[in-house]
């Protein structure tokens, strides 16, 4: 520790830590998980019926990628 540096306190704490809550960034962390881990369970629930979806189409003749272009 240096001239410059404040010791440590520990007894003083503010709001947030005295009542266990999380700060800002750590809402804005588990929110942006919660995102992501929604985002990936709904391309996993959804890719397969769209993708049978668009199989059958093409075994039809309706082959999305043949109107690319047009």
């Amino acid at each position: 520790m240096t001239n410059f540096e404040k010791p440590l306190d520990f007894t003083r704490r503010g709001m947030p830590s005295a009542h266990g809550l999380p700060n800002r960034a750590a809402v804005k962390t588990a929110i942006l998980v919660a995102l992501l881990i929604a985002y990936g369970l709904g391309f996993a629930a959804l890719y397969p019926p769209v993708q049978a979806s668009a199989a059958s189409a093409a075994a039809e003749g309706n082959d999305p990628a043949l109107f690319v272009g047009s």
